[in-house]
């Protein structure tokens, strides 16, 4: 009885096959298990100049060529190798963008000035901006009159003293949205100002500016690396 058991159990870890209706159905799930392989881990950097570096120092040392250089959007930089026997990609670097970026809404008056001076690029719609806030103070009176296209703002100063604005309903900022080795990407921003004083900034170019920095990132490695371009050893995409 215990040799026929025993016999019993060991029949039980063959594989067996049955064909029902044409398919071949298995009693056991296999599992391929994979060979170790070793592989590069991936090195996160912030900056694109980073990347430029390790691959011209490092490049050398894949085999499988092209690597490619894929500007996931206009925050994040990704570094590949192609296909190697074992039909496996090595993930090699990643850039992360550090810049502070910027977020649509109202924010107060005094809040709104160091914005404009630290998340943006100095330019024409900068100067309008800070020059129209400088009309106004936090302890003035504002009136607002709004007729969905353009705004005009009543500061009133002291007892007398009143200046009407006309407010531009559209400014064109360059905010820091994007890697600093580029130039920032002009956008659109809808300007709101409420009857409290508070300064609103809403984005409204659809979210151009981000194919703008992704074109600017990639032409930055196509220049930065055109010899091992033009070499086929680096391909850069979008």
């Amino acid at each position: 009885m215990l040799k026929e058991f025993a016999q019993y159990l060991v029949s039980l870890k063959d594989n067996k096959t049955y064909n029902i209706h044409g398919d071949t159905y298995s009693d056991h799930d296999l599992v391929r298990i994979k060979p170790h392989i070793d592989r590069p881990a991936n090195l996160s950097v912030s900056g694109l100049d980073s990347i430029v570096k390790l691959v011209r120092n490092e490049l050398d040392m894949f085999e499988n060529l092209p690597v490619f250089i894929r500007v996931d959007d206009a925050r994040t930089v990704s570094v590949f190798t192609t296909y190697d026997d074992m039909m496996c990609r090595d993930s090699l670097y990643t850039a992360k963008c550090d810049v502070p970026g910027f977020r649509d809404g109202f924010r107060e008056y005094e809040q709104a000035i160091i914005e404009l001076r630290s998340k943006f690029s100095p330019g024409p719609g900068v100067d309008y901006l800070l020059d129209l806030l400088s009309r106004m103070s936090k302890d003035s009176g504002v009136t607002t009159r709004d007729n969905g296209v353009s705004q005009e703002v009543e500061a009133r100063q002291g007892v007398s003293l009143k200046a009407l604005v006309q407010v531009k309903p559209r400014v064109a900022l360059r905010p820091f949205h994007t890697f600093l080795e580029v130039e920032q990407p002009v956008s659109e921003f809808l300007l709101r100002l409420d009857d409290d004083g508070n300064v609103g900034l809403f984005e409204a170019d659809g979210g151009m500016w981000q194919q703008t920095a992704k074109a600017s990132i990639a032409a930055y490695f196509e220049d930065k690396l055109a010899q091992e371009v033009k070499d086929g050893k680096i391909v850069v995409m979008m």
